[in-house]
């Protein structure tokens, strides 16, 4: 690889952990996120990416490998933010992140494998936000649900719902007291109150593109409760995507795919 290569992935990288750390924080402290470090992201992944094709040896399948590692990303953000798993600032962070090249300068020696001279890397950057999502954030929820109905509540006695969405609420989400549910800003209900039937139910992945309809949404939900007189509502935590973006594209870019590393030095 070419000296102007190294560097063009280098700004890449330096640009991408800035951008994401300025997401992050943002993401932590007020739940939203501009556009801004995404465009800036954007901007610099396609100028460098196209220095780098001039300039790398393997300019056809280099070439290949970015494109296909584009479309991923991009079809990877635009599935997760219209199914309800991303918010909007994650899924344009995922695809500007993909605008980014696939390939490895960076990964330790001891896991450098050939796998990554094909799999895009944006597929190994969500693969890694995936298992540290699973790891920091459903786990310990479902450990609560379990405790908490050990100890004798009764979790969906007021709640209709089929066996497969208790499932995904007990890994997604816990009851809480309606009292403080409304003094939460980082939360969002995850039941709707069904006028014909005359009962709540669960309601998984409530789509909202701004913060303004978020609240209004709210609003809503806690006028039905004040009218049905609702005591407890199941609620999920808004996890700070944007966060275990960050995580997953540090591991990616010194470790690779956790699976491939576990796997390589398993077998």
């Amino acid at each position: 690889m070419s000296e102007v290569s190294f560097i063009m992935l280098y700004i890449q990288f330096s640009v991408v952990i800035g951008c994401l750390l300025v997401g992050s924080v943002l993401d932590l402290i007020k739940r939203e996120v501009s556009d801004i470090p995404w465009i800036i992201m954007a901007l610099v992944g396609f100028v460098t990416t196209i220095v780098f094709v001039i300039y790398t040896e393997n300019r056809r399948g280099d070439g290949i490998l970015i494109g296909v590692n584009f479309v991923i990303g991009v079809a990877i953000g635009f599935l997760l933010f219209y199914t309800g798993v991303m918010g909007g600032a994650d899924a344009k962070a995922i695809m500007a992140l993909s605008l980014n090249t696939a390939v490895y300068p960076f990964p330790f020696e001891l896991v450098s494998l050939d796998v990554y001279d094909f799999i895009p890397s944006i597929f190994n950057i969500f693969f890694n936000w995936l298992l540290v999502m699973v790891i920091i954030y459903p786990l310990p929820l479902l450990a609560y649900n379990i405790f908490k109905r050990a100890r004798g509540n009764l979790l969906f006695d007021e709640t209709n719902a089929n066996f497969a969405s208790k499932i995904l609420m007990l890994i997604s989400g816990y009851q809480l007291p309606v009292e403080k549910a409304k003094e939460r800003v980082d939360i969002v209900y995850s039941e709707v109150y069904d006028e014909e039937e005359q009962q709540w139910d669960i309601k998984h992945f409530i789509q909202v593109s701004e913060l303004e309809e978020e609240e209004r949404y709210k609003k809503e939900i806690e006028d039905k409760i004040k009218k049905t007189k609702r005591e407890k509502i199941w609620i999920k935590v808004l996890p700070p995507g944007i966060v275990f973006l960050l995580i997953g594209y540090v591991i990616n870019i010194f470790i690779g795919n956790i699976f491939f590393m576990i796997y390589h030095f398993a077998f």
